[in-house]
């Protein structure tokens, strides 16, 4: 029977191996990381992108100010306050830097706090998800580098920049110096505080930096102080001049205080998920990003509150917002 032979053909086809999906590159231990820390999301991690490269997509439709991730404030790596700065409970700060690193700038303390969690069996899942090179240019000081990565480099609007590294290459160095300071700074603290033994290479340190400096966001908490972080998922996230999503701080979540990506506007199922790395140049970008952007230096747009209807509104008075990624 006809009916007979279709159920046959289909059960045969089940047997046959399945091509890999085009677009799903699911992390999968880290989703199951972040899900045994109370965390939550609507999104996918795709590599079919419109921009081409790896990043989020809804997996269904957002309303604006719809949540779209959220993670806990301790499944994060953040910086550690300053001696005055006012916090009101520095023993809440989760996932801080190591002691000795704490007087340094935000980007070290996360470098090396990085650094002393990579073989940690607790933040494995999570920095595993990192790519295995920093995307930033302006780890390499060698105009022949340089100009190798600039060539090298898939990215348009970077080969847009030339590929001869002439414009690049005095940002590069300067940014070089500046990394190799930082580097000097953390190893004088770190013998000062008996501790040189723990101190990484400055190869390592190196390329933490730029992994964590492409990275990290800035956001404004009110128990914490305004925190530089590194949080899971939602480093995937591409920019974009008028993102999609914006983040926030959630002081009150059913896990506690979360880092919450938010819809900036109705999102489709399926649509990119992007937020904004800040109005910046194309050669900033090009450095530390490993991409140029035709809205290089372009502030971006935020929707008002205007624009977010009373339900979604409710609970959120109790947050402060901040931009700056």
């Amino acid at each position: 029977p006809v009916g007979h032979s279709k159920m046959l053909l289909q059960l045969f086809l089940a047997t046959l191996p399945q091509p890999p999906s085009r677009t799903s590159v699911r992390p999968t231990a880290l989703l199951d990381w972040l899900a045994a820390r109370g965390g939550g999301w609507s999104v996918d991690v795709s590599d079919q992108t419109p921009s081409g490269s790896r990043g989020l997509l809804t997996t269904r439709p957002a309303e604006t100010g719809a949540v779209l991730l959220e993670v806990p404030l301790s499944a994060t790596l953040m910086d550690a306050p300053t001696d005055d700065e006012a916090v009101e409970d520095a023993a809440l700060l989760p996932q801080l830097s190591p002691p000795w690193s704490r007087g340094l700038p935000a980007a070290t303390q996360l470098s090396l706090s990085v650094l002393s969690r990579r073989r940690s069996e607790g933040w494995a899942a999570f920095l595993a998800s990192w790519p295995a090179e920093s995307p930033s240019l302006a780890v390499s000081c060698e105009p022949d580098e340089l100009r190798a990565l600039l060539a090298a480099s898939a990215d348009p609007g970077i080969r847009r920049l030339g590929t001869d590294g002439e414009e690049l290459a005095p940002l590069s160095a300067e940014s070089c110096a500046h990394v190799s300071s930082l580097y000097v700074a953390a190893r004088d603290a770190a013998e000062a505080a008996y501790c040189s033994g723990s101190l990484p290479s400055e190869a390592s340190f190196r390329r933490a930096y730029g992994l964590v400096s492409s990275r990290c966001l800035v956001l404004t908490t009110r128990a914490h102080g305004r925190r530089t972080l590194l949080v899971p998922l939602l480093d995937f996230a591409n920019h974009e001049a008028e993102p999609a999503a914006f983040f926030s701080f959630a002081a009150a979540t059913a896990s506690g205080p979360a880092i919450r990506l938010q819809a900036a506007r109705p999102l489709s199922a399926g649509e990119e998920v992007t937020i904004s790395y800040g109005g910046h140049s194309r050669e900033h970008f090009a450095l530390h990003y490993g991409f140029a952007p035709a809205d290089g230096g372009v502030e971006a747009a935020y929707p008002s509150l205007d624009a977010i209807s009373l339900p979604e509104m409710q609970g959120w008075a109790d947050r402060q917002w901040d931009w700056q990624a």
